[in-house]
Formats: C-alpha cells, sequence, structure tokens
C-alpha cells in the first residue's frame, strides 16, 4: 500500500542508533498486520536506509523507506557517521545537532505526503527528533513519540534532564520532584547532568532542552513496555504528560542483519555450543551495540568467567573509548584466555555479530549479564532468563533497579558507576565471581529469580499472543482511535 492508494499514512522517524532503529521496525511489522491498508513509510539517512533496505529485501513490503539527504561533512563529522553506535562521548553534541538540521527535507516529504486533502498524516518520532513536532503541526498531521525505552526509565531521565543541574544532598541522594517516592543516587547519573558543566555538556544540555519542550505538544507517548509489567513508570509518565501514555510492547526487535555464510557459520558455532551443555548452564554476556566496559574491566571480567569454570558465550568488544566495531588486542584479555577457553569447551567468544535473541531463547541459557539496555531486557525477559545487571549509561540504571526492586529478576553488580568517562566504577574479579555464582549456582536466590523470570515471561506472552482482547491489541486500538487512523 503506498501514500498515493492509502487514505492513511503513517510516518515513522527513528533516531538513527541500532537499538531505535530495530524497534521502529518491529513496530513498522505490528502497524502492517493490524492495519495492512494504512501506507507506511520509515525515513532516514542515506546510510540507514541502505541498510535498512538490504536487512529488510528479502520479501519485505510492509513498509517503505525514504531517504532524507544528509553529509556528514556539511556537519564537521567524518564520513558515514550516520549512526549513534560508535559515536565517541565528546562528539555526541555535533550528531544530535546535525540531526536537527534534517528538519527542512523531512516538511518537505511530509508536504508530499500531505498534498492530496483527503489523506490523514501521522507522524510517529523518537523523542530525540522532538522538532518533528513542529513538522506536524505546520502541516496538519497527528503527532506521537514511539519511546523505545521502558516506562520507568524513561520517567527518570526525563526528570533528571528538566531539572538540570542536578545537586545531589550529602547522602548522595538525588530526589525527583515529580516523584517524591523515587530516590536515585548520584552513582546512577551520568557526568552530562551531574558534574561541573564544560562546553560539551552545555551544548548536550541545550539539545535535550529544546527536546523535551517540543515533547509535550505531541498527541500520545507509545511505550516499547507491558502494563502488566511497568505499571509505576506507565503511572509516572501519565502523571507528568497528561496524555494519552500507550504500552504497545513488547516489540522484541526483529534483526537487521543479513544472512551470509559467515553469520550462517557463526549461528551454527553458537547452536552446537549451547547444544553441548545441560538447560540454564549457560551465562550469556553482552554489553550491547553502542557501549562497552572498560579495558581493565574486560580483564576482570574474562578472569572471573574463568575462575567459576561455568559455561559462557561473551559477545565481546572492545573497551570503551575504542572503535567498538574494531578488533579486540590481545592486551585485553588475559594470556591465552580465548585459546583456553575454547579448548575446554568452556566458553565461546564472538567477535562481531551475535544472535542475541536467539542465544537467550535456548534451554542451555541460564543468565545473562548485561548493561540493560531495554532491548536487550524485553529480549531476556521474553524468554524468562533472569539479568546480572552492569548498566553503563542512561536509562541502563532505571532499568536495573526497576528490575530488582519491582520484580527481583536482577541481580546488580555491586561497585557499577554512572559516569559516562567510567572512571569511578570500581568491579573487581571477585566481585564478578560472587555475583555470578549466585546466579548460576543452585542457590535460593537463583530459583526465586528464574520463577519470577518465568511469570514475566508469561504477561509477555499474554500481551502478545492474547488475541483480540489482549493488551498490546487494546493498545494498539486507543492508538489508532488516538491518531483517527482506520482501515
Amino acid at each position: 500500500m503506498t501514500a498515493a492508494t492509502s487514505k492513511n499514512v503513517v510516518v515513522l522517524f527513528p533516531f538513527p542508533g541500532h537499538g531505535h532503529l530495530a524497534a521502529f521496525l518491529s513496530f513498522a511489522g505490528v502497524l502492517h498486520r493490524a492495519l495492512p491498508d494504512v501506507a507506511i513509510t520509515l525515513v532516514s539517512t542515506p546510510r540507514n536506509v541502505a541498510s535498512l533496505r538490504r536487512a529488510t529485501s528479502a520479501g519485505h513490503d510492509s513498509f517503505l523507506l525514504h531517504e532524507l539527504p544528509f553529509v556528514p561533512a556539511d556537519h564537521g563529522l567524518p564520513a558515514g557517521w550516520e549512526s549513534s553506535d560508535g559515536v565517541p562521548h565528546n562528539r555526541f553534541p555535533d550528531f544530535l545537532e546535525a540531526l536537527e538540521v534534517l528538519q527542512p527535507a523531512f516538511d518537505d516529504f511530509v508536504a508530499g505526503a500531505t498534498a492530496a486533502g483527503d489523506v490523514a498524516v501521522c507522524i510517529v518520532s523518537d523523542p530525540f527528533l522532538a522538532w518533528t513536532v513542529t513538522v506536524a503541526r505546520r502541516r496538519g498531521c497527528a503527532h506521537a513519540f514511539f519511546v523505545s525505552c521502558g516506562a520507568f526509565g524513561s520517567a527518570v531521565v526525563h526528570s533528571l534532564w528538566s531539572h538540570l543541574p542536578i545537586r545531589p544532598d550529602e547522602a548522595g541522594r538525588i530526589l525527583l520532584p515529580e516523584y517524591p517516592d523515587v530516590v536515585i543516587h548520584r552513582s546512577q547519573v551520568s557526568s552530562n547532568v551531574l558534574h561541573p558543566p564544560t562546553a560539551v555538556k552545555h551544548r548536550v544540555e541545550a539539545f535535550f532542552g529544546r527536546q523535551i519542550q517540543l515533547g509535550y505538544k505531541t498527541d500520545a507517548l507509545l511505550i516499547n513496555t507491558v502494563e502488566e509489567f511497568e505499571p509505576t513508570g506507565l503511572a509516572m509518565l501519565r502523571r507528568t504528560f497528561r496524555l494519552p501514555v500507550i504500552p504497545i510492547g513488547p516489540l522484541v526487535r526483529a534483526s537487521t542483519k543479513t544472512t551470509s555464510p559467515e553469520t550462517d557459520a557463526t549461528a551454527g558455532a553458537i547452536t552446537s555450543f549451547l547444544d553441548s551443555h545441560p538447560p540454564s548452564s549457560v551465562l550469556y554476556v553482552s554489553f550491547g551495540s553502542q557501549f562497552s566496559i572498560q579495558a581493565e574491566h574486560m580483564a576482570e571480567l574474562a578472569a572471573a568467567l574463568e575462575a567459576t569454570g561455568r559455561p559462557f558465550v561473551w559477545a565481546v568488544k572492545p573497551p570503551d573509548g575504542h572503535n567498538i566495531n574494531g578488533e579486540i588486542q590481545p592486551k585485553w584479555l588475559p594470556d591465552g584466555f580465548e585459546e583456553r577457553v575454547t579448548a575446554t569447551k568452556k566458553g565461546l567468544l564472538l567477535h562481531g555479530w551475535a544472535p542475541q535473541v536467539g542465544i537467550l531463547a535456548h534451554h542451555s541459557t541460564g543468565a545473562f549479564l548485561s548493561h540493560c539496555g531495554w532491548n536487550s531486557v524485553l529480549e531476556s525477559m521474553t524468554h524468562g532468563v533472569p539479568i546480572i545487571g552492569w548498566p553503563l549509561a542512561g536509562d541502563q540504571y532505571y532499568n536495573a533497579k526497576m528490575l530488582d526492586e519491582e520484580w527481583g529478576v536482577c541481580l546488580r553488580v555491586e561497585g557499577a558507576r554512572g559516569d559516562m568517562d567510567m572512571s569511578a566504577i570500581i568491579v573487581d574479579k571477585a566481585t564478578l565471581v560472587a555475583v555470578v555464582e549466585t546466579v548460576m549456582s543452585p542457590t535460593a536466590k537463583a530459583a526465586e529469580m528464574r520463577q519470577r523470570a518465568r511469570a514475566i515471561k508469561e504477561i509477555m506472552e499474554a500481551a502478545r499472543e492474547g488475541g483480540h482482547g489482549s493488551s498490546a491489541n487494546q493498545a494498539l486500538e486507543e492508538f489508532f482511535k488516538t491518531m483517527k487512523l482506520n482501515g
């Protein structure tokens, strides 16, 4: 279905980062299945569109792709910098500000979509692109934000960024004016909002200040979560925004990797490794596509994994401060580490792509040592896998807090700190051995975590597969009504 033949058009505009793009892809699929007569177009920059086109080329015709002209060099960015993945922290303001320059081209595209007066156009964008509200209002379009993060984490981050500068009390506590019952510790807040201002931080602060003010002008918030899973966080957002806050999850991301002999071989090796171990015995380790731990902590983690003797699969990436997509240097791991764990079949190190959903779905996977990014949280919970939380930035701390304190399915690594420069993180081998053993051994704590994780899995399944009356379908119907969309 194209805009030329449909009376309803939905324009999706994700923030250009792997997790955000993947979540919007999942959302596009849900929209198409629910309203096949609605024309859906996902817009992004040329490099991202080309990547998405390759990833969705195999019979994927549920939506169109549209390129917005973008030349990184025009904004002082290196060639190819069209995604946040791999952008150093000190260059993030340049990237964020460059995205704002896309507004005229996006406005032209929306103007073309609304040229036929009897076509209803709805814009769904990432909150990082809140300036799309201005385009929507100018062109008479409905507008919604799709928040690919969780409700609790989003509410906390929004409050923090709305009340800069942050000043902890003598005990290191940060009180949120909108949510007096929620206490955040200074160790859970990044240096961008906590430390004395710098030129870089001023620019980041100014950017988010602009987005926050525009954000109140939208028509609805879509959240990739489930009402029964995050009642507290959803109530917080509804109290703040006073507009429809619609939980449309769980949207477990679709893969954006193309099939190749290399990825097929990797998947085969992983399956063979997992098949060789008993149920719930393997620890999966990954810190996502955008973040990594410090070099010294890679060595501590490797030593801890080897010391426990428990089987593991580690999606290993270069440490913080290095090209996250680069090669692993031997100095970052203990001498002979990979060779030893491979020879004893105790460990499997994945360099590059990892089929995360497949690993978490395997019966041998017993726990997930994760940065607690929201996509990873949902993927783990939809498969009933408890989490060892090692958050690194942003909402990850509050995701871990919610999973631990509300559900008891996450055991947080003690010593992890929230500064983006990682300077205050204190994590050693002994700490890691203790937490891994607690979750992977036949302890009462481990049994309770698995039981609670299974309960969340059932909630996720009911939301996703419960038919017309399921919470996910009810949420979609509320979204369609709010946006005045119909089949």
